[in-house]
């Protein structure tokens, strides 16, 4: 894996160069998109969220730092990766809300389904649906939002996404976003969730304590790279790479994510 933007994040993650950090301009019910501009940060004392969202815009700026260079920078690159890292933070939510800090047992937590083909689990539930395409600051809420506002005429088929993730569990095409070829990111989602997972978290940390907010700041981030993409890329498509790359990285689980 070509890792070299990869050394230029965990700079920019450990405050090393933050003059540089700023870019250029299936669930239980029918999800709903929700015209939400949650990024527009106001002031501290009236806005509830402002950590959240001052934490997204710097997740997004230090990312696309990250993966431009001179040439610019792949765009379906990173919508893949803020998809997957948005995802991938739903289920640590969950998971260390309701299984490290009230102590419920995995198995009551989520519907954990175990691969005979790989021998890897993937998680499953309601709890993990909420975060993902169901409350109101969803992952998916937050990123078709930002589509419509961009342009989005008709919304994509979420619940074929679902279905896609769950029929192809334990296989290699778990995880491989259905994009044509020609704006295919330039690795698979469970790759950036490797490597940037562990440099992200520890951002998204500083900036909110709470569970339940971190996969509200990374779609916060997710909004800021699709505002900044208008006119680039079709919104449709935007919309696909990040759902694409969200939901199968909501499912795994990064101590199995080398066997998946």
């Amino acid at each position: 894996m070509a890792i070299q933007w990869l050394k230029r994040l965990v700079e920019l993650a450990s405050g090393k160069d933050e003059a540089k950090s700023t870019p250029a301009a299936a669930p239980s019910r029918t999800p709903v998109a929700v015209d939400m501009s949650i990024a527009a940060v106001e002031t501290k004392s009236a806005d509830p969220l402002f950590g959240v969202k001052k934490g997204g815009k710097e997740v997004a700026a230090k990312l696309f730092s990250a993966m431009s260079s001179e040439k610019g920078i792949h765009l379906e690159s990173l919508l893949c990766a803020l998809g997957a890292i948005a995802g991938y933070a739903c289920q640590i939510s969950v998971r260390e809300e309701f299984v490290h800090q009230q102590g419920r047992l995995e198995k009551d937590v989520f519907i954990v389904v175990n691969s005979k083909q790989n021998g890897v689990s993937y998680f499953f539930g309601d709890l993990l649906n909420k975060p993902l395409a169901e409350s109101k600051y969803s992952v998916w809420s937050l990123s078709s939002g930002a589509s419509q506002k961009v342009g989005l005429q008709r919304l994509i088929d979420l619940h074929d996404i679902f279905r896609h993730v769950t029929d192809t569990l334990g296989q290699s095409s778990f995880g491989v976003p259905r994009i044509p070829a020609v704006h295919k990111a330039k690795e698979l989602p469970i790759s950036y969730v490797q490597y940037l997972w562990p440099q992200l978290f520890p951002l998204a940390q500083r900036y909110s304590q709470k569970p339940g907010d971190w996969p509200v700041l990374f779609g916060v981030a997710v909004q800021e790279i699709l505002f900044a993409s208008k006119g680039l890329i079709d919104p449709e498509l935007a919309l696909q790479i990040v759902m694409e790359s969200a939901v199968p990285m909501s499912k795994i689980y990064l101590s199995d994510a080398s066997s998946v």
